[in-house]
């Protein structure tokens, strides 16, 4: 718990606020977008051509893949639904009109898509991270808030946590650099009322499955997420990001290192296919 970190919340850019300027971010820098949507079919052509993606996250599937799921998760709602349905896009509408949380109107009137690195709305500068041309803190201070969004508290009880309902965000390549054109990981991502984010990383060459969970910030569209049981891996994005099909993230490795990656969607199964059983 840096007391830097909670300058970052302070000082981060949102609707409403004076010099605010990340509204309209796509339209206005479609090189940018055309960036992460060259990335992200390169790795969809080779998804598409070499890997069978959508035998995973089926019934059969789980039942090789077990985890422990504890707390927060949304495959307490797996019987609810086909597999299909963990592979939904979702819309920023519906997204806004699902959460039943109190948030400042002005930060959900638009949606904020955040883009990392040079040339993008979050960047590192000279010990300092930039968020819309604005200094929010050092490094540290950085990935610490990102820290600290991504630690969800627990279900008071095992019941709530069965009864909590959950919107799919879809399911996502995972790829570390332009040149990770067939990633072997994969990651389903779904988001509860409350803004609490569930999902299962798993990484086909290895053969290992892990439980991803975090949270949106509702004063400023942020999201981020813990891996596993890690204590230093955070990945945050935004997310109106990940209604897209390539999702644009940035990766804590501790208080001191980032990498900015890109969630790929994939196109999921027919509903009632064979990968629902």
């Amino acid at each position: 718990n840096r007391p830097g970190a909670g300058d970052v919340v302070n000082r981060w850019p949102r609707p409403g606020r004076p010099g605010y300027g990340m509204g309209n971010w796509v339209d206005r820098h479609p090189d940018r977008y055309g960036r992460w949507n060259n990335w992200g079919n390169n790795v969809r052509l080779n998804f598409n051509n070499y890997n069978v993606y959508d035998n995973y996250f089926t019934p059969r599937w789980w039942g090789d893949h077990y985890h422990g799921i504890g707390g927060w998760h949304y495959g307490y709602c797996f019987n609810s639904y086909p597999s299909s349905y963990w592979w939904t896009v979702p819309t920023f509408v519906g997204l806004t009109n699902w959460f039943t949380w109190s948030a400042p109107t002005a930060v959900w009137q638009e949606p904020i898509y955040y883009d990392y690195g040079t040339g993008g709305n979050v960047y590192y500068e000279n010990n300092a991270v930039y968020v819309d041309g604005q200094a929010v803190g050092t490094p540290a201070d950085f990935a610490a808030s990102a820290a600290q969004l991504a630690t969800v508290a627990p279900p008071e009880s095992e019941q709530q946590a069965e009864e909590a309902e959950w919107m799919p965000l879809g399911t996502f390549a995972v790829s570390s650099n332009q040149k990770e054109t067939e990633p072997t990981r994969l990651v389903q991502l779904a988001v509860n009322k409350d803004g609490i984010v569930s999902g299962t990383l798993y990484d086909e060459a290895t053969d290992v499955t892990q439980t991803v969970l975090g949270q949106v910030d509702k004063e400023t569209q942020r999201v981020a997420l813990r891996v596993g049981e890690s204590e230093d891996i955070v990945v945050e994005t935004g997310l109106y990001n990940l209604t897209q099909n390539e999702a644009p993230v940035m990766v804590h490795f501790g208080p001191d290192r980032v990498e900015n990656w890109l969630l790929v969607r994939l196109e999921g199964p027919d509903e009632g296919s064979d990968s629902d059983q």
